[in-house]
């Protein structure tokens, strides 16, 4: 048993490793499609249906290996701080790697181009994994009851947040930088990519190795020392009888469109908005402004990450998931059906009116969203502490892969879904370059960007109506 002191020195080292792991997603999941959409375009019209096939392939793969990655948790036996140290220089490699340019009109063409960058991809979901599935482990390891497990939940989705939502601020301020040192006219997209990589990167990796820190490599007690490895054949079998871990699965299977907004951000920003007069400047909302129509959003997705929890205190996991789920499906509907009543030539239709208007609906949005990054893991961990009291185990594995699982396949039909559907509306870098974007184009995409993750959510709202605890617990 941890005591409070020790605790207290702990988490905060565990919120930035957090922070920083998930920092390095964010920056993935939001620029490596438009780092393919602006370097490639030239091979591929349709680059970005591609990169949707790409991105399902590659996270179909990964999530379906995340069973083999818990069994080599398990039977390792090692210190889970040490498990997330050895996983960081291959993290930090392939992410630096998904971001090189390589002129494959010189190198085999469009095929060769998409075969690579599936292989990385695939390789860079199971980097992912392999420092992802023990980080959250640690979260029964440092808890050993329910109200522990929601707090650190609490903690871990705030920093979470705070790590998914920094990329787009740090890649502004990372251009400017670069700007003003070099000279707007003498760096290319290709430079500016590499450069956001390296230096968020590094950022990401400062953090975790922090977080390594916090335990020495000889720890016994926090060694993977489950007697269920979460091989596909167990997290089948936890699926098929335990209600609550099957729950979750369809929590976040059934609410994959919520991420949809996410994984289309800078095409949304392009089709949208495009470039604004701010500070006296001209800005491109797709390439150093991706932030600003999103500030907002991430300051409302911080206050959900406090207000949530307090909420759920008094309203349980359940009931919380559902109030939340329905308000944003309601947002949503009234959301998308102002913005394609729009005539063509109305001020929300581009420019610094659209960036308001988009602003508004991240910001009322985000806090609605919240309630999905904080409620699945916090209903992890409470399986996961009951299920290690009754098997006597440190921790189990299997519903943090399941969840792990379960959130890669939403995430890959997030993507594939979001981008298949900016791509079919016709949107790409030329068209973006030589300023078509029609009103029709806009509308396919504010599908994709605020309809289809609240119907989505509202889905996801219809297995959590059967999470129950056992009376036991509930009591606890």
């Amino acid at each position: 048993m941890k005591s409070k002191n020790d605790l207290k020195g702990i988490l905060p080292l565990y919120a930035l490793g957090t922070f920083g792991l998930q920092a390095v997603f964010g920056f993935v999941a939001s620029f490596q499609a438009e780092f393919w959409n602006k370097m490639y375009a030239g091979l591929d019209s349709n680059i970005l249906i591609g990169c949707a096939v790409v991105l399902f392939v590659s996270k179909l793969l990964s999530s379906l290996l995340d069973p083999v990655i818990g069994v080599w948790i398990d039977k390792s036996g090692s210190n889970l701080f040490r498990l997330v140290r050895r996983s960081i220089l291959p993290l930090a490699f392939l992410t630096v790697l998904l971001f090189c340019y390589i002129p494959f009109e010189r190198f085999g063409g469009k095929w060769v181009m998409y075969a690579y960058i599936t292989l990385v991809s695939v390789l860079w979901s199971v980097a992912m994994s392999v420092s992802e599935i023990p980080m959250q482990s640690i979260i029964s390891y440092l808890s050993k009851n329910e109200a522990g497990c929601q707090k650190l939940a609490a903690v871990t989705n705030f920093a979470k947040s705070m790590g998914q939502g920094a990329p787009p601020v740090l890649v502004t301020i990372i251009m400017l930088l670069v700007d003003l040192i070099r000279g707007a006219d003498k760096t290319t997209d290709a430079s500016y990519y590499i450069i956001n990589a390296v230096t968020i990167t590094a950022l990401g990796v400062f953090f975790m190795v922090l977080l390594t820190r916090a335990k020495s490599a000889g720890t016994k007690s926090t060694n993977a020392q489950s007697k269920e490895t979460a091989t596909l054949k167990t997290m089948l079998i936890k699926l098929r009888e335990n209600r609550n871990v099957r729950i979750v699965f369809l929590i976040n299977v059934l609410g994959f469109a919520r991420a949809m907004s996410n994984s289309i951000l800078v095409q949304a920003n392009g089709a949208f908005i495009g470039k604004i007069e701010l500070f006296g400047k001209t800005l491109d909302t797709t390439t150093n402004a991706t932030w600003i129509p999103f500030l907002f959003g991430n300051i409302s997705g911080v206050a959900a990450m406090l207000v949530i929890p307090l909420i759920n205190k008094r309203l349980k996991e359940k009931k919380t998931y559902i109030l939340f789920s329905v308000l944003d499906f309601i947002f949503s509907a009234a959301a998308y059906t102002f913005y394609v009543l729009q005539p063509a030539q109305s001020p929300v239709r581009y420019g610094n009116g659209a960036m308001y208007m988009i602003m508004t609906f991240s910001f009322i949005g985000s806090f609605f969203m919240g309630v999905n990054q904080f409620i699945p893991l916090s209903m992890t961990a409470i399986i996961a502490h009951i299920e290690s009291k009754r098997n006597e185990t440190e921790y189990e594995s299997a519903p943090y892969a399941v969840l792990t699982m379960s959130v890669k396949l939403g995430i890959a039909l997030s993507a594939v879904v979001g981008l298949m559907i900016v791509g079919l509306s016709g949107y790409n870098q030329t068209v973006y370059q030589a300023g078509d974007i029609t009103p029709q184009m806009q509308n396919t995409v504010m599908l994709a960007f605020m309809a289809l993750p609240g119907i989505s959510t509202l889905l996801s709202a219809v297995p959590a109506f059967f999470f129950k605890l056992p009376e036991n617990n509930e009591n606890e």
